[in-house]
C-alpha cells in the first residue's frame, strides 16, 4: 500500500487519486452501526448505509455519505442477493459485517463476495468456534480461559435423561444466535418441571440457515452473580500479534434478565484474560473487532460468549481512543503499517480512566417501567438516579457525538414510534426483570 494510503489517503473505488474507498455497512438501527458510521466518517471515509428504516439513527448522522435500501441481514438469502448485485453494481466497497448472522454470510461467501468488495472476514473455520458455544467452551479451555458449566443435549430424549441430575436454577440459551428468528436470548429455569417447556421454546427459535449441529439449544448453570458482566472488547490482526483490548463492565441492561447493555463503566483488562483472548483468537485464525464477555465469580472470569463483529456498545471503546472500525476498514485495504499507527496514536487516550457509558433515553424507560411494575424498590431507582446524575455528561451516551445532533434526535423519534405502534411489544422488555 502507498504511503498516503497509509496516513488515510490513497486510491478510491474509482481509482481516483487521494481518495479512500467508501465503506458499505447495514443494521443501522444497531448503535453499534452508528458508532462506525461515526469512527470511519471521522477519519474521511465515505459510508454508504444500507436500511430500509427511515429512523435508523446511523441514517442520521451527518458522516453517512448515503443511504440504500436493503433486506434485512437475517434474510440470509435476500441480503446476499442483494449484497452481491450491490457490489456488481458498485465495486470497490470496503464490506464489514455487524451483526452475527452477516458475519457468517460474509465467511461462507468470501470468495464470491470478494469479487466485488474490500473484505476483512476470516473464514468459515475461524468464525464458527466463537459463534457455535459448544465449539467455544472447548477452544476457551484449550487456551486457558476459564468457563461456566455448560450441558449440551442433543435433543429431547437426552434432555430428560440429564434432567434429575441438573443443578437449578439453570440459564437455557441458544447455542448460536446465526439466523435466529425471535431473537431469544437466555432464560433462567427455576424447577424441573420448567426445564422442558422453557427447551422448546428455544427450540422453536431457530433458522435451517444457521450453523451446523446448533438448532437446539444450551443449558449453562446459574451462578449467584449480580448483572455485572466483565466485557473485554478490541482488535486482532490476520497475524494475531497486532492485539488491542479495553475493558468494561455491563452494570445494567435490556432486558435485564439477558440483554444489551445500556450502561458500562470502565475496568482493567485482566492479564490473564488479556492473555488467554490472544491464545484463543489466534489459535482458531480469527481477525477483526470482538466483544468477549465474562461472568465474574471471585477471582474466576468465565467466558459465556464472544462477538466477532461490530458490538452494540462500540461508541465507548472508540471514544476512548479504540478506533474499532478504522482498522478494520484498514484491514480490508491491507495497510499494516496504518494500523500499528493507529493503535499508538490513541494509546494515551486508553490509558484514561472512570469513563462511563449510558445510553440514557432507554435506561431511564427500564428505570421509570420497572419501577411501576414492582421489579425495582425505590431506593434500587434512588440509586440508579443518583449514578445517572453524577454521570451526566453527554459525551457517554453513545447517540451523542459534538456536531452530530441528528442520531439522538432521531433516537428519541424511533422509540416514540415504536411505543405507539407497538405499545405492548415495546414496553415487554423494559419490564421484565431479574428472574
Amino acid at each position: 500500500m502507498s504511503e498516503a494510503a497509509s496516513r488515510g489517503g490513497g486510491d478510491g473505488a474509482d481509482g481516483s487519486p487521494g481518495r479512500l474507498p467508501p465503506a458499505l455497512l447495514a443494521d443501522a438501527t444497531w448503535y453499534g452501526t452508528l458508532a462506525a458510521v461515526r469512527d470511519l466518517g471521522s477519519h474521511g471515509v465515505p459510508v454508504v448505509l444500507a436500511t430500509d428504516n427511515a429512523l435508523a439513527p446511523a441514517r442520521w448522522s451527518r458522516f453517512a455519505t448515503r443511504t440504500v435500501r436493503c433486506p434485512s441481514t437475517k434474510d440470509s438469502k435476500g441480503f446476499l442477493e442483494w449484497l452481491l448485485a450491490f457490489g456488481e453494481r458498485h465495486p470497490g466497497h470496503v464490506y464489514y459485517p455487524t451483526s452475527d448472522s452477516s458475519a457468517w454470510l460474509a465467511a461462507t461467501h468470501r470468495e464470491s463476495l470478494s469479487r466485488h468488495f474490500k473484505l476483512f472476514s476470516p473464514a468459515p473455520s475461524a468464525l464458527s468456534p466463537l459463534l457455535d458455544k459448544a465449539q467455544l467452551t472447548a477452544e476457551a479451555v484449550g487456551a486457558g480461559l476459564d468457563v461456566p458449566d455448560t450441558w449440551y443435549p442433543k435433543d429431547e430424549a437426552e434432555l430428560e435423561r440429564l434432567a434429575g441430575d441438573l443443578p437449578y436454577p439453570l440459564v437455557v440459551k441458544p447455542r448460536s444466535q446465526v439466523f435466529r428468528v425471535g431473537g431469544l436470548k437466555g432464560d433462567r429455569i427455576q424447577r424441573r418441571e420448567d426445564l422442558i417447556p422453557m427447551w422448546r421454546k428455544h427450540t422453536s427459535d431457530r433458522s435451517s440457515d444457521g450453523l451446523p449441529e446448533t438448532d437446539v439449544p444450551i443449558l449453562q448453570r446459574c451462578y449467584p452473580t449480580s448483572e455485572r458482566i466483565y466485557t473485554v472488547d478490541g482488535f486482532i490482526d490476520g497475524s494475531g500479534e497486532l492485539f488491542a483490548t479495553l475493558g468494561c463492565t455491563k452494570l445494567l441492561q435490556l432486558p435485564r434478565s439477558s440483554g444489551s447493555g445500556l450502561v458500562f463503566e470502565e475496568s482493567p483488562v485482566h492479564a490473564l484474560v488479556h492473555s488467554g483472548l490472544q491464545r484463543l483468537l489466534k489459535k482458531i485464525g480469527f481477525y477483526g473487532v470482538f466483544d468477549a464477555e465474562f461472568l465474574e465469580q471471585g477471582n474466576r472470569y468465565l467466558l459465556i460468549d464472544v462477538n466477532p463483529r461490530i458490538y452494540n456498545h462500540m461508541d465507548f471503546e472508540v471514544k476512548r481512543g479504540l478506533p474499532l472500525a478504522w482498522l478494520s476498514y484498514l484491514g480490508a485495504l491491507g495497510a499494516e503499517d496504518a494500523m500499528r499507527s493507529a493503535l499508538q496514536d490513541g494509546k494515551d487516550l486508553r490509558a484514561a480512566s472512570g469513563r462511563t457509558y449510558a445510553h440514557r433515553l432507554p435506561t431511564r424507560l427500564l428505570l421509570l417501567c420497572q419501577r411501576l411494575s414492582g421489579e425495582m424498590s425505590r431506593d434500587e431507582l434512588r440509586e440508579w438516579g443518583r449514578w445517572l446524575d453524577s454521570h451526566e455528561s453527554p459525551g457517554g451516551d453513545p447517540t451523542h457525538w459534538p456536531r452530530d445532533p441528528g442520531p439522538a434526535v432521531a433516537d428519541g423519534v424511533y422509540h416514540l414510534q415504536q411505543l405507539c405502534r407497538h405499545p405492548r411489544n415495546f414496553l415487554r422488555g423494559f419490564w421484565r426483570g431479574v428472574s
